[in-house]
C-alpha cells in the first residue's frame, strides 16, 4: 500500500526544479535588542500555513497555479553573524543563478541586508521599499554597525538614500529621524501615498523588505520589538495589491518571535503574507 507522508514545507509547495519562485527561511536573532525569538519563525509559519486556503480572495489566484517552492530553513549557527551573513549572500545567489525569484521568511531584520545587496548587484538602478515600525536607520547599535537597527542604513549607504522609500515608520532616535527628514525618505502608509511612489519608479526594479511589527501589535503581538499605532491588516494588504504587475525583484518578510504569541495568530498572519507575497511574485513584471 502506498503511503503519502507530510513534509513540513509551506502550503503548496512544489519541486525545486520546477520552481519560478523559491521560499526559504532566514530564521535567526543574534542581534535583537529587546525581545530575541525569531529563529523559531520557521516552524511556526510552515505549521500555521496548513491553516490557511490556498486560494486569496484579495488577489483572486490559488497558490496552486503558482510554480514555486519551499527550501526550508537555511543553517545559521548561532553567534556566528559574519558566518551567517555570508551563508545567506551565497544561498540567494545560488537562487538567483537558477532564475528563480527569492521571498525569505522568518529571522530579525539584520537578515535581509546580504538579500538587498544581492540584487543591487543585478539592478544598479534598484529601488528599496521598506515597510516597519522602525527606521532602523542608526549608524551602529551600542557600537556593532550591524544590527537589526542599522540595517537600513547599511543598505543605504550602498544604494543610495535617495533610492529608498519608508512606510510605516513610527519608532527611532532624534539621529534616525533627522536622516529620514534630511533624504526624505519617509512616507505616511496611505494607498495614495505609495500609489504615488509606485508610479513615480515606473519599471525600476524594486526589492520589497517586509518587517511585520509594521502591523499593530493588537493584530500582531508574536514579534521582538513591538510598536503600538501600527497598520490593520487590510491596510497591509490594500498597500502589497499596488505591488501587481510591477517589477519585483527579491522580497522578504520577517520579523516573527512565535513565543510571543500563545494564540498562533502571529504565525498565521505571517503565513498569510507570505501568500500574498508569493501571488506578487507570479504576477510580477519581468
Amino acid at each position: 500500500m502506498a503511503h503519502e507522508f507530510v513534509v513540513p514545507l509551506f502550503l503548496g509547495s512544489g519541486k525545486p526544479e520546477t520552481a519560478d519562485i523559491a521560499l526559504f527561511g532566514v530564521c535567526w536573532d543574534g542581534t535583537s535588542s529587546f525581545k530575541a525569538g525569531s529563529r523559531f519563525a520557521g516552524f511556526a509559519v510552515r505549521e500555521a500555513s496548513f491553516g490557511m486556503e490556498e486560494f486569496s480572495f484579495y488577489q483572486q489566484q490559488s497558490l496552486l497555479d503558482v510554480k514555486f517552492c519551499d527550501y526550508g530553513d537555511l543553517f545559521l549557527p548561532p553567534g556566528q553573524k559574519e558566518r551567517v551573513l555570508a551563508d545567506i549572500e551565497s544561498a540567494v545567489k545560488e537562487i538567483r543563478a537558477k532564475h528563480q525569484f527569492p521571498i525569505a521568511f522568518g529571522g530579525e531584520h539584520l537578515v535581509a541586508l546580504p538579500l538587498i545587496l544581492a540584487a543591487y548587484e543585478e539592478h544598479p538602478d534598484l529601488a528599496l521599499i521598506h515597510f516597519d515600525a522602525h527606521a532602523d536607520l542608526r549608524p551602529d547599535m551600542w557600537g556593532d554597525t550591524l544590527s537589526h537597527a542599522t540595517i537600513i542604513g547599511r543598505a543605504a549607504d550602498r544604494i543610495g538614500f535617495e533610492n529608498l522609500f519608508q512606510f510605516g515608520i513610527r519608532s527611532g532616535s532624534a539621529e534616525e529621524w533627522a536622516l529620514m527628514q534630511r533624504h526624505k525618505t519617509g512616507h505616511p502608509f496611505t494607498v495614495d501615498a505609495l500609489r504615488e511612489v509606485l508610479e513615480q519608479l515606473g519599471d525600476r526594479p524594486i526589492y520589497l523588505t517586509l518587517d511585520m511589527d509594521v502591523l499593530d501589535p493588537s493584530l500582531y503581538p508574536g514579534t521582538g520589538t513591538p510598536e503600538p499605532g501600527g497598520l490593520s491588516w487590510d491596510l497591509l494588504i490594500a498597500g502589497l495589491k499596488l505591488f501587481k504587475g510591477r517589477r519585483l525583484v527579491g522580497m522578504d518578510c520577517l520579523e516573527l518571535a512565535p513565543h510571543y504569541d500563545p494564540s498562533g495568530v502571529s504565525a498565521i498572519t505571517m503565513a498569510k503574507t507570505l501568500r500574498e507575497l508569493i501571488l506578487l511574485a507570479a504576477g510580477r513584471k519581468r
